[in-house]
């Protein structure tokens, strides 16, 4: 049945197959999962033929939860994105070719990926993933494995640094999957645990000179399309520095544990929970100036602008914790905007590379207060509790909502907001320009100074919304703000 409809839409009878495929509809739950991405191919097929682009990218996210594999739903999607974004157009069309199982399929993505070479404006580099290994030796063959599996032939190079790995065992499986490589295998082995900021560092001069760098822990597995995805959002545009994943034990990046657990425990959870949602998304983005350094994706020129000489983590923090939280502060500052992926899952053992647990944790945040002058883990959280209420009313309005945060700090409430809510216009108003510089790439509007006092560039009384501290702006200022019938969401760091 699946070939009649084919047959109908290359025949251009398009309203006839618009009702057969309503038919196999009416089928679908009770398709084998490969059969199920074939009509969704077919949907994709037809909706491209009646020009409805978002039924269209609709149909190719939900063939690929079904089948993560369906080489022809990657080619649609590389179609959809030739003439809108030529670097994501040109990511799909290389798992396209990775997943084909089809030789003369092959050769028409090839001539398609070959047009996008030839096209000055590409500027998608090969990935460098550079793995951090201290012991965990099952789990770091299975990461490999995972590598090879999801990663198109050509695409990428691995450079691993063994940190005086302890395991029986690691050095002679790490110098075994060295020679049979059949791509370039860097292997650096450290005489000593030279902890996490050096070892990375190491493992940044080996890396190609020309490639982002995907800094991964040893003690993970990628799901299928997990660094696919992280690469999308790298090259969603040109402002993008830095990617990082969902997972099961990352720092402000995990999975929600009652959503996860209905898939059950472990990797296995990961991988069955992925499958479903490591899909194409309309937006899915979350704004973020910091993220986990156990999966990070790193754009080239992130690392040029905020570490030529290559250490990209501030060795200060050896052996470990708060250098991802450096090196996020300073991507930001720099400019560039950092994404949480939502539709990018890795899982995340939690390895045993360094042992002395909150001491040493307390000693690295002290380092980065004394380096910094604040203490990072009072602006990561957004307030949840005024966030949370501020999207029960952005949607009970008819037009897009204006939200003026007199709270915004480095902006992870603004982006809170947003990601739920895109169409949200949220103003930020920060105590100095340092939180300024990162709230920037998180609200859409941003300034800096006394909050009572200072001339703000909006008009009066031009918000719906506003988030406050009433310890610290007062009733008037926020009435200036508001449109009449406005919404006060006010708080105390007193209470």
């Amino acid at each position: 049945m699946l070939e009649r409809l084919g047959e109908l839409i290359a025949g251009g009878n398009l309203r006839e197959a618009l009702y057969e495929f309503q038919e196999q509809l009416l089928h679908m739950d009770s398709m084998a999962p490969k059969e199920a991405s074939k009509l969704c191919v077919y949907e994709a097929t037809l909706w491209e033929s009646l020009e409805d682009s978002c039924a269209e990218f609709d149909a190719i996210a939900k063939g690929l939860s079904y089948n993560q594999v369906e080489y022809e739903l990657f080619y649609m999607l590389g179609l959809y994105y030739i003439n809108v974004n030529i670097d994501k157009s040109f990511l799909c069309m290389e798992m396209a070719l990775h997943y084909c199982t089809e030789d003369e399929d092959a050769e028409v993505i090839r001539d398609a990926l070959a047009e996008l070479k030839n096209n000055p404006a590409l500027r998608v580099r090969n990935v460098s993933i550079m793995i951090l290994s201290y012991n965990d030796l099952e789990i770091m063959e299975e990461c490999l494995n995972s590598i090879e599996e999801t990663m198109p032939e050509g695409s990428f190079e691995v450079v691993v640094v063994d940190n005086a790995s302890t395991q029986e065992g690691v050095s002679d499986f790490l110098r075994s999957r060295k020679e049979r490589a059949s791509y370039n295998f860097v292997l650096i082995e450290n005489e000593e645990n030279l902890g996490f900021s050096k070892g990375c560092n190491i493992g940044a001069a080996a890396c190609d000179p020309e490639n982002d760098i995907f800094f991964l822990n040893n003690d993970t597995v990628l799901t299928p399309n997990a660094l696919f995805f992280l690469r999308m959002g790298l090259y969603e545009d040109r402002n993008v520095g830095a990617c990082g994943a969902c997972s099961n034990s990352a720092l402000l990046q995990e999975i929600p544990a009652d959503e996860l657990a209905k898939y059950g425990t472990g990797k296995e959870a990961v991988i069955k929970y992925a499958a479903k949602r490591s899909v194409p998304m309309v937006n899915p983005y979350a704004g973020r100036f910091r993220l986990t350094g156990f999966a990070m994706l790193v754009s080239r020129d992130a690392i040029r602008a905020v570490a030529p000489d290559l250490k990209v983590f501030d060795e200060v923090f050896s052996p470990a914790y708060f250098e991802d939280d450096d090196l996020g502060f300073r991507i930001a500052r720099a400019g560039f905007k950092q994404y949480l992926c939502l539709n990018s899952f890795i899982y995340h053992q939690g390895g045993s590379g360094f042992g002395e647990g909150n001491d040493l944790m307390e000693e690295s945040r002290r380092k980065f207060m004394e380096k910094w002058g604040f203490d990072i883990w009072g602006f990561c959280e957004p307030w949840f509790e005024a966030a949370d209420e501020a999207i029960v009313v952005a949607g009970s309005m008819d037009v897009p909502i204006r939200i003026i945060d007199f709270t915004c700090g480095m902006g992870a409430t603004a982006s809170y907001i947003k990601q739920h809510f895109p169409s949200a216009f949220v103003a930020g108003v920060c105590r100095n320009s340092i939180e300024a510089s990162v709230a920037r790439n998180m609200a859409d509007e941003v300034v800096w100074g006394e909050m009572n006092t200072m001339r703000l560039p909006w008009k009066p009384h031009s918000f719906d919304l506003a988030l406050a501290d009433k310890e610290y702006v007062s009733d008037g200022r926020i009435s200036e703000c508001l449109k009449i019938g406005g919404i006060r969401i006010l708080y105390s760091t007193q209470e």
